[in-house]
């Protein structure tokens, strides 16, 4: 009877163990995936705000501008809000 009972805890401690090991190891893999989607860049010319680079035009000090999703022309200032340009 003491064999059956040391036998049953055996098998349980067992069973916590290899549940506790699979949940650490699923977590952190679905932690690496989303670090290395969010670091790619697009291949397409676009930037982190989304919009494309147009490269015909500058801002009034220089400034990189882009092209924003309906068309408008805009640079981004020191603090990074969008400045519009009229054409």
């Amino acid at each position: 009877m003491k064999k059956i009972i040391q036998l049953c805890f055996i098998l349980v401690f067992a069973l916590i163990s290899f549940f506790a090991h699979a949940q650490t190891s699923t977590s952190t893999s679905k932690s690496t995936k989303t670090q290395t989607t969010t670091t790619k860049k697009p291949a397409d010319g676009r930037t982190k705000t989304g919009d494309r680079i147009d490269k015909t035009k500058k801002g009034p000090k220089g400034e990189t501008v882009y092209t924003g999703s309906r068309g408008g022309k805009y640079y981004l200032d020191k603090k990074g809000n969008k400045i519009y340009i009229k054409d």
